[in-house]
């Protein structure tokens, strides 16, 4: 802070000798000469602390660490410049020693700032509009695609391709084979090679007309092109079904959200439709959309300190998630890097930040109703439910009078008597409900009213003192002493609890002997069944003062009837614990029912106020904000009054509208990056100066505004690609161009790639004959749990229930699935919108050596004897080929491989084309 306010020390160096107020402000001759002098040295060009810089416009605009401007040219009254020089902000005074600048100084600074703040740079332009100098903010413009007489020209697409090439002194390469382009096609579209059926179609079509259309249409309408494809999406947003961080609790419910992703591709879904339904999916009912706002950790309301700032810090990084998803999957920008200062290098202040965070200050995380078709089943099954609960109720109820029990115990529970003398009071706990240890949060003693008033003189601030027969050292303290510390707030104190389950005791000895007439206590992690509640005398007697055993069990009371302790004979505690027992298994399925069936996404109620943090810290409350999107991208003209599904609406229509220039280019880069390895942009969620330039600005450009211009199609940009000369080249590589562009960015070939390890896990699934396709619901395990502190223990082998696709799997945040982690396959734990390539020893044992993959290979060898329908071993290879590769074997292969097959056995062959480079890598 004292190197930001050590600007008013060389400001107050200048001497005023004209009228600021009337006289015009040049600054070289009145501004310039003291930054040199007192400020360039901490704030220039070669050091900027707190991220203040005074040399340049722009970095004056933006502002340092603080996130205000340092000047707002022609409002001096805005700028933090002259809030601090002037002594407004007690705690940003400048100079920080010494006096401050006098009143002709300051308003030499207003005068300057008023008159639009000029500085003679060569960027003044830019400074003054620093947006413009970002090439991904400029608006969308139609591209003439480049025209040539080429025969090899598809579509607009080879025509932007060649140029460049053609810049460079290359040429395209010659088209691929057919079988190598069917295997293509289907491992980028559906992540799984082409069965025998498909790529004889392939063959036939190539024999024919040399047009496969049809075949693109075929695979562009497959349902396996929307489970491919949603993967991409999951890894851009980090998806996960765990909670994250230290408990990383299982959300059980967040799967519908990865089947609306993978329902949403195959109806090729409009994509400005598709962000829509992810931002505010409750307005038109689509419900699981909503996952995408919480799809990323998030820790649980029991990991968060009960303390102020805790809460708001944790309320800070819930809405971080969000602003980073929102931010990056759509528009490309790190807008989080703004949450503590304004962006280094991009046109993002820190005002920009929390304003964008208002769009989603009503949001909670949690789970919510899905409607749909399901939804109305169990709503036209609620009114039966309900009835049901409404006649075993009326039978407990009379069960209850007819042996004269009280009826059962409450949450917070007041036991009055006659009034007493007491030294202390002890509870003593025979039992729980649940049978777990016993538990409370508060206790409480009242004395009879004095002057119609009552005093709790079980507080530790009054001189109570509580003591127990144990207590549990679990994460948080379970101390006696939280009986009575007066806090029954659950947000901000912790129960006492019992170390283990079983009769257990608490007591509080007075400060002085009080004439008292009620207990209260309030239930903690479990409910008291069996107790008493005895006095202490000051003779040192008890008395009992109450106890359960004529009051009916509580509906949680899971007890067996044996168990129960009631004045009632056994057959009559049957009854009633038969009774409880319906009941409460009444309500539990109207409950179900009612509440209808739940996703884990995103919840709204009416937006809190949000505020603009000094350096993101949650308790330095600024200004509050209204909702707004960047301003380097437009104003939507939103109020502190705006309602919550209205502020989401606007973002959402804006996301998907004319006038952002970000979400479409974004989108058709990413498809781009899925059929040739990388994005014609290589920082895929990074549009921003620190990311990559286009390699093919004017193409992504072409593709972006086709996409718009065809309904937001994502089929229609596949099909453009697919159908382009450019992606069918074949990937053999050429000396002459690897030294001109080794890794083949500008697309004179095809480039080859890895399999990433959903496509691969799937092809050996397929190539074995055991790839399950069941799509949707509930995901398989590949850990021995799904959430939790414990260790995870990777399963070695599968049933049918885990011969799914990968998509389908419980994708548990933090742990590397088992020998396929090795191949990049990312954790969830942070935005993956580009995977690593890695080639290590590690994938090559796992794939040689794990139990899955022989498993998989004797499976595979299974299947090539039953199609060959031979005992010959040359036929079963010549099969075992055509699965594996889509390619019969040549001469050497075929002799090799049934030497093998003779000397080891089929398995082993079918284990070697598994781990041959040809099947797992894309040529």
């Amino acid at each position: 802070m004292r190197t930001l306010l050590a600007i008013a020390v060389l400001l107050g160096c200048s001497t005023v000798s004209r009228s600021a107020e009337t006289e015009a402000i040049d600054f070289r001759r009145d501004i310039e000469p003291i930054f040199a002098r007192h400020c360039v040295r901490c704030h220039g060009a070669d050091k900027q602390q707190s991220g203040l810089r005074l040399d340049d416009r722009q970095n004056l605009l933006r502002g340092g660490d603080f996130g205000e401007p340092t000047i707002v040219p022609g409002d001096s009254a805005a700028s933090f410049l002259i809030s601090a020089v002037s002594g407004e902000n007690v705690d940003l005074r400048m100079p920080p020693e010494g006096d401050l600048l006098s009143k002709q100084q300051v308003d030499k600074l207003k005068a300057w700032i008023d008159q639009g703040a000029k500085m003679p740079t060569a960027s003044f332009q830019a400074a003054v509009n620093p947006a413009r100098e970002l090439w991904s903010l400029r608006p969308l413009r139609p591209v003439r695609p480049p025209r040539f007489d080429d025969a090899w020209i598809a579509n607009p697409i080879d025509a932007f391709v060649v140029e460049k090439l053609q810049a460079k002194g290359l040429s395209p390469s010659p088209p691929c084979n057919t079988a190598t382009l069917a295997r293509r096609v289907h491992l980028v579209m559906h992540g799984l090679p082409p069965s025998r059926e498909q790529l004889a179609r392939w063959e036939a079509a190539s024999s024919l007309s040399g047009k496969d259309e049809s075949l693109i249409e075929g695979v562009l309408q497959s349902p396996h092109y929307g489970e491919r494809w949603a993967q991409h999406w999951l890894d851009v947003i980090r998806w996960g079904e765990t909670a994250g961080f230290e408990t990383n609790a299982p959300r059980p419910n967040a799967w519908p959200y990865r089947d609306w992703v993978i329902d949403s591709l195959n109806a090729d879904k409009p994509f400005d439709r598709f962000v829509f339904e992810q931002i505010a999916g409750d307005t038109v009912g689509q419900d699981a959309a909503l996952g995408f706002l919480v799809a990323g950790p998030a820790n649980l309301p029991g990991q968060i300190g009960r303390d102020e700032e805790s809460m708001r810090q944790a309320r800070q990084d819930e809405l971080d998630e969000v602003i980073r998803t929102v931010g990056q999957a759509f528009l490309g920008l790190t807008i989080g890097c703004a949450r503590c200062h304004s962006h280094k290098f991009d046109p993002i202040t820190q005002r920009d930040y929390y304003a964008l965070q208002a769009m989603f200050a009503g949001l909670s995380y949690g789970e919510r109703r899905l409607r749909g078709p399901e939804n109305d089943r169990w709503t036209a099954q609620t009114p039966q439910a309900a009835r049901r609960v409404a006649e075993l109720t009326e039978e407990l109820e009379a069960a209850r009078e007819s042996l004269g029990l009280r009826e059962p115990l409450a949450d917070v529970q007041s036991e009055s008597f006659e009034p007493l003398e007491a030294k202390a009071v002890r509870m003593t706990i025979e039992a729980t409900g649940d049978g777990n240890q016993a538990s409370l949060y508060e206790f409480e003693i009242w004395t009879t009213p004095d002057d119609g008033r009552a005093t709790n003189v079980a507080l530790a601030e009054l001189g109570g003192r509580a003591t127990a027969s144990s207590f549990a050292l679990e994460n948080q303290t379970r101390h006696p002493d939280n009986l009575n510390d007066g806090t029954v707030d659950r947000r901000q104190a912790y129960p006492w609890k019992a170390a283990k389950a079983g009769p257990a005791w608490i007591q509080v000895d007075l400060a002085r002997p009080a004439l008292v007439d009620r207990v209260v206590w309030h239930r903690g992690a479990s409910t008291p069944a069996d107790y008493e509640i005895a006095v202490q005398l000051p003779d040192d007697s008890w008395r009992l003062v109450a106890d359960t055993r004529d009051r009916q069990p509580r509906l949680d009371d899971v007890r067996k009837a044996a168990d129960v302790k009631l004045t009632a004979s056994p057959a009559e505690t049957e009854r009633l614990a038969s009774l409880i027992a319906r009941l409460r298994s009444a309500q539990r399925e109207h409950t179900r029912l009612a509440a209808g069936p739940q996703v884990f996404a995103a919840r709204f109620e009416a937006p809190e106020a949000t505020w603009l943090l000094r350096r993101g810290d949650p308790m330095q409350r600024t200004d509050q904000l209204a909702p707004a999107i960047p301003a380097a991208l437009g104003d939507l003209e939103l109020t502190l009054e705006t309602a919550d599904s209205d502020r989401r609406l606007a973002l959402a229509r804006f996301l998907g509208g004319p006038d952002n220039p970000l979400t479409a280019r974004v989108i058709v880069n990413r498809i781009w990056q899925h059929h040739f390895g990388t994005g014609l942009v290589d920082t895929p969620s990074d549009f921003g100066r620190m990311g990559s330039r286009p390699t093919h600005p004017e193409l992504l450009d072409w593709l972006a505004v086709e996409l718009i211009q065809n309904g937001w199609s994502l089929k229609h940009i596949h099909r453009l690609i697919l159908t382009s000369n450019t992606f069918r080249q074949a990937s053999t590589p050429r000396d002459d161009a690897l030294r001109v562009d080794a890794d083949s960015r500008l697309l004179w070939r095809f480039p080859p790639r890895r399999l990433d390890a959903e496509a691969l896990r799937d092809s050996i699934l397929l190539a074995s004959g055991k790839l399950r396709d069941q799509r949707g619901g509930a995901g398989f395990d590949f850990f021995n749990q799904r959430g939790g502190l414990s260790d995870y223990v990777p399963k070695e082998t599968f049933d049918e229930s885990g011969w799914r696709r990968m998509i389908y799997a419980h994708r548990v945040r933090m742990q590397t699935i088992d020998v396929f982690g090795s191949f990049d396959c990312p954790d969830a734990g942070q935005m993956t919108p580009s995977r690593n390539r890695s080639i290590t020893p590690i994938q090559a044992l796992n794939l040689l050596n794990s139990r899955f993959v022989n498993r998989q290979a004797a499976f595979f060898a299974e299947r090539v004897r039953e199609e060959a329908d031979s005992e010959n071993v040359e036929e079963q290879v010549r099969r075992a080929m055509l699965i594996a590769f889509t390619r019969p074997p040549s001469a050497e292969e075929l002799q090799l491989l049934s030497a093998l097959a003779r000397e080891h056995g089929l398995e082993q062959v079918c284990r070697a084309l598994l781990n041959a480079n040809e099947f797992v890598f894309l040529q």
